[in-house]
C-alpha cells in the first residue's frame, strides 16, 4: 500500500493534524481534527503501557473503530501527518498521508462523531527502543539535519550533541519540496542505495521527522521501525554512546 498519496480514496476518513486554530479557519470537507500526542520516551514496560493507553484514548476520542481507511494531512511540508500516520499504523489502521497537505475547497463546519470503544492491539514490529539499537542488529538512520548529526548543534533540552555510533545520515528534508512530499520516482532515487536485506531503525529528535522517512521506506518493502524516544532520550542518557563530526 502506498503511504503517500495525491488523491483521496473513496470513503476514507480524513484527519487534519494541523494546529487547532488552522483547522477552525478552514479544513477539508468532513475532516476530523487531531493534533498528535506529546513526545514519548519508551524504555520499559510501564512507559510502553502509558504510551499505548494514551494512543488508545486519542483514537477513541477521534471516534475511530479500527475498520476505517484513514487519510491524514497537514500543511504540506511538515511532519505532523506522517507522525500521526505512523501511530495509526502502529494501532493497526490502513492509513495514508496526503502528499501536498491541505487542498481543495475548505469548510469550517465541525463533523459530528461519537467517542468509540476502540481497543488497541499494537503492531510492535513498527516501534523501536534504545535497547533495540544497542543490539547492533539494525541499520540506524538519523533523519535530523547535518548540524544535529555532526554534533555542531545541540538540540533544545539536550545535554550534549552528536549521533548514535555507526548511524547513517538521511535528512528527512531531502524527501520534501516546498509544497510537501516528493514524487515516488524522486524518493526511489534517494533511497535506492539502502539495502533491503536488513532491518532498519529510523529516528530524529522525537520520532516526528523520522516518520516521514519511515513511510517512504515502508511502502518500498523495507523492514523499518521508528525509534519514538529518539535523541530526546539518547542524548540525555550519559550511558548511551555518541559520536560527533565536530
Amino acid at each position: 500500500m502506498k503511504r503517500f498519496i495525491d488523491a483521496i480514496p473513496e470513503n476514507a476518513v480524513l484527519i487534519d493534524t494541523r494546529a487547532k486554530k488552522e483547522y477552525l479557519t478552514g479544513h477539508m470537507q468532513g475532516a476530523r481534527h487531531a493534533e498528535f500526542l506529546e513526545k514519548f520516551i519508551i524504555r520499559n514496560a510501564e512507559q510502553l503501557e502509558f504510551f499505548n493507553l494514551s494512543l488508545e484514548a486519542w483514537i477513541q476520542n477521534l471516534g475511530l473503530t479500527g475498520s476505517e481507511h484513514i487519510v491524514v494531512y497537514d500543511a504540506g511540508r511538515d511532519t505532523r501527518a506522517s507522525r500521526a500516520a505512523w501511530a495509526l499504523a502502529y494501532a493497526g489502521f490502513q492509513v495514508q498521508v496526503l502528499r501536498q497537505g491541505v487542498q481543495g475547497d475548505l469548510e469550517t463546519a465541525i463533523p459530528a462523531y461519537r467517542k468509540s470503544q476502540f481497543k488497541l492491539q499494537p503492531n510492535a514490529a513498527l516501534l523501536a527502543t534504545a535497547e533495540d539499537i544497542l543490539e547492533h542488529k539494525a541499520l540506524v538512520i538519523d533523519t535530523r539535519d547535518a548540524d544535529e548529526f555532526a554534533g555542531r548543534k545541540i538540540p533544545p533540552g539536550a545535554t550534549r550533541g552528536g549521533h548514535i555510533p555507526n548511524a547513517q545520515h538521511l535528512d528527512w528534508q531531502t524527501l520534501t519540496t516546498d509544497n510537501g512530499i516528493k514524487t515516488e520516482s524522486e524518493i526511489d532515487a534517494i533511497v535506492s542505495g539502502i539495502a533491503k536485506d536488513q532491518e532498519i531503525i529510523v529516528h530524529c529528535q522525537s520520532g516526528a521527522r523520522s516518520s516521514v522517512v519511515f513511510h517512504a521506506l515502508k511502502e518500498r518493502g523495507y523492514r523499518v521501525r521508528n525509534y519514538l524516544g529518539s535523541m530526546n532520550e539518547w542524548l540525555n542518557d550519559p550511558s548511551l554512546p555518541i559520536e560527533t563530526n565536530a
